[in-house]
């Protein structure tokens, strides 16, 4: 009886263990195919990404000046553009879809989907448009070694068919980097393998390259 009931009760523990590790070796990205085809992927513009009309950031809400939202997103933009490049797409980069706004003496329409689609489609062939927005920026606070307070990113991107508009694909990163004392499995999955705490570029940086490597799976 009793070595029956120690037996369960290994049973249960194992299963456990491998619910938790399932539950920690999920997608760092979440993602959402709704139609796409591998020709859609052929060449990828990159709008430049905005700051949610919710950006949280360091600084307190109503007392920013939206600077440090646009700074966020223009890192963002540059890391996901940098990313999506290391893994094999042929990338147009925000700054040449941009160049054709100014150049024609026109403003740059940020927000607007649609005027960036056309650019992209007959400016540079490009297939498909990626936009992004970012929703939350703060920095660690402390040192590589001892924070108290971890970096926290939180991001959005959306790909688009430049043929007609439509919303290929979607994905979303949102992270804090754990200490090793509150989740050992969770926090040696992030870069340094939880050896010290990451700045929120850095955090950024590896959200970006998680994306690129969920959309390379369609690819």
């Amino acid at each position: 009886m009793r070595r029956a009931s120690f037996a369960a009760r290994n049973a249960l523990a194992a299963c456990a263990l491998a619910a938790l590790a399932c539950a920690v070796q999920g997608p760092v990205v979440e993602t959402k195919v709704l139609e796409i085809d591998p020709p859609a992927l052929s060449r990828i513009a990159v709008a430049p990404f905005l700051p949610s009309p919710k950006f949280k950031g360091d600084t307190p809400i109503g007392e920013s000046s939206g600077a440090e939202g646009a700074e966020a997103a223009a890192l963002t933009t540059r890391f996901v553009t940098e990313a999506f490049a290391a893994e094999g797409f042929d990338i147009v980069a925000a700054g040449d879809l941009v160049n054709v706004f100014t150049a024609a003496g026109k403003p740059v329409p940020h927000g607007e989907v649609g005027p960036f689609q056309r650019v992209a489609r007959n400016e540079y062939g490009a297939t498909a448009l990626l936009t992004g927005e970012v929703y939350r920026y703060k920095a660690r606070q402390g040192g590589e070694f001892g924070a108290t307070r971890s970096a926290s990113v939180g991001f959005t991107v959306v790909l688009y068919a430049t043929s007609d508009g439509r919303e290929l694909w979607r994905a979303r990163f949102d992270k804090h980097q754990p200490a090793l004392s509150e989740n050992l499995l969770e926090a040696r999955r992030y870069p340094g393998r939880g050896s010290r705490w990451l700045t929120a570029a850095e955090l950024a940086r590896w959200g970006a390259r998680e994306t690129a490597k969920r959309l390379l799976e369609l690819k």
